[in-house]
């Protein structure tokens, strides 16, 4: 698979995109947590309304979902229009159980029809889609080749979805090892990183009725600890408080705009003083 990239080659692919007068580049790292995603759209909304312009989103699963239609140019109002559209079959299909219960095939297809560009160059904006090399167990990072296959390979999470092959390699969700991309954001070239963490302050919304919440809640305890490393490299977190939310209904889309705009909003004071702390910085040297 064409696209995959060491994370020590992101920043120059980075300034190459962007000229150096820009005075604080601002990144976005956007962590999983498949419906829950949802609450992206809330942050994007605020940093819209606040002027806030992102320079770079790195994100892993649906958070790579989210980053992908963003830096192609889509606004907050325009994927949250696509979300209120969105149904399960439109993105997942049943297959013979061997590798995974489902296929994620049409989640390739429909992110590329939704954000209308095929490559990563096409792009409006610099982005990473994170996933996982099962067999290694090292992070796959990709900045360039097809977008809607990186975001597929990211959202795949395993046991549920079939891997990503990319030669013998099997590719699955980033947030095995790394859920909340700050670090990929940074080395995008962001001075100050914006990390949206969907797991932080989330209960399960009750015990698992199926095969599909047992996989799904095994997953998300391993976010709890490998997959959160990226994090210490954000400058400020959002923690949208999830609480009540099920990871798979698509159907609580308002709510879960407002809980990712209530959380950004409330952090909007401390955004600012990063800015203006780097900006005075860089002016000084």
């Amino acid at each position: 698979m064409r696209g995959v990239v060491h994370r020590a080659t992101l920043t120059p692919v980075y300034r190459r995109r962007y000229p150096r007068d820009v005075s604080v580049r601002i990144g976005l790292a956007l962590g999983g947590g498949a419906a829950l995603g949802l609450a992206h759209i809330g942050v994007l909304r605020v940093l819209s309304e606040e002027g806030i312009r992102v320079d770079c989103v790195a994100g892993t699963s649906a958070g790579s979902v989210v980053g992908a239609a963003f830096c192609a140019g889509r606004s907050w109002q325009q994927i949250r229009d696509a979300a209120r559209r969105l149904e399960w079959s439109h993105i997942v299909s049943l297959t013979i159980p061997r590798q995974g219960m489902m296929r994620l095939d049409k989640l390739e297809r429909y992110v590329e029809a939704m954000i209308g560009v095929r490559d990563f160059s096409d792009l409006r904006i610099p982005f990473a889609a994170v996933a996982t090399d099962l067999e290694l167990g090292e992070p796959v990072v990709f900045t360039a080749g097809s977008v809607a296959r990186a975001v597929r390979a990211s959202c795949s999470v395993p046991g549920l979805f079939e891997p990503v092959r990319n030669g013998e390699s099997a590719l699955v969700d980033g947030g095995l090892v790394n859920d909340v991309p700050a670090d990929v954001a940074r080395r995008l070239g962001a001075d100050v990183v914006i990390a949206v963490n969907l797991h932080a302050r989330k209960q399960q919304s009750g015990p698992p009725r199926n095969i599909l919440d047992i996989a799904y809640y095994t997953f998300d305890i391993l976010l709890g600890s490998a997959g959160q490393k990226g994090l210490a490299d954000a400058d400020v977190t959002v923690n949208p408080d999830l609480r009540g939310m099920h990871y798979r209904n698509l159907k609580k889309l308002d709510e879960l705009v407002d809980r990712g705009d209530q959380a950004m909003r409330s952090l909007m004071g401390e955004l600012r003083r990063r800015i203006e702390g780097h900006r005075r910085s860089a002016s000084n040297t």
